[in-house]
């Protein structure tokens, strides 16, 4: 059963790890921020509306917390905003701090029970494990890459459409601020994997900040989903 327990039945809040003052990277910015954000989980523990009885044709988004859609208004999360634009049911399988195995294993667990027509994933930092953050001083850079490559071909060999996205800054690290340099970083990360065969992985541009000032904000959440319709319409070609 697809399910996070310690989420289940807890009270809607309006605060959520790094979504709070004094876990923010940016308190100026967060009391700044003039939309409202409350945390509501259903009853299998993700931040979603309840799963409709007929999952035939419905979107599975995973991810980890900017799938989720911390320091987000509910509708504003990508998987929202992609269900706006597609009339498609869109679930939200995202789980704060995920690591790219959980995120591998939950969209295998999907794959084996489900039999799902599409599948979104937004990959996480490679430097994560088994869910434990920041593990940089136990795995090189080299090995990091190593295991998401092993992820996502596990994933990628399911025979179900998948369309995979990388977080901002998900192989050279996060730094919330604007430059030039960390601007690029999505496309040095392409770049890198390209190398390495693996050349289906969308990575994005971050535009904007959510109230944490880590995660992104509606602009992204936007400029994502059309990314992923334009695969999408590319599956829907080639099914033809």
């Amino acid at each position: 059963m697809l399910e996070v327990k310690r989420r289940i039945g807890i009270p809607e809040t309006k605060t959520s790890g790094s979504d709070s003052l004094n876990e923010c990277l940016n308190k100026n910015y967060y009391k700044a921020y003039t939309k409202n954000i409350s945390y509501r989980y259903n009853s299998r523990g993700f931040r979603d509306d309840e799963w409709p009885t007929n999952l035939l044709d419905v979107i599975w988004c995973v991810g980890d917390s900017f799938t989720t859609g911390i320091g987000q208004p509910f509708e504003e999360t990508w998987p929202q905003v992609l269900q706006k634009e597609t009339g498609k049911r869109c679930l939200n399988i995202g789980v704060d701090g995920s690591s790219n195995d959980s995120i591998a294993i939950r969209a295998k667990e999907i794959c084996l029970n489900y039999n799902p027509k599409i599948m979104v994933i937004m990959w996480s930092y490679f430097h994560r494990r088994k869910d434990s953050h920041h593990d940089r001083n136990d795995f090189t850079r080299k090995k990091d890459l190593s295991n998401f490559i092993k992820n996502f071909k596990a994933v990628n060999s399911i025979a179900t459409n998948v369309v995979n996205l990388l977080i901002p800054k998900a192989f050279l690290g996060s730094k919330p601020a604007f430059s030039e340099a960390t601007m690029q970083d999505h496309k040095i990360t392409e770049m890198i994997l390209n190398k390495k065969g693996i050349k289906n992985v969308f990575t994005f541009q971050q535009l904007d900040y959510a109230r944490d000032y880590h995660h992104f904000d509606i602009q992204t959440s936007k400029s994502v989903c059309d990314i992923i319709q334009k695969r999408i319409n590319q599956f829907d070609k080639t099914s033809k």
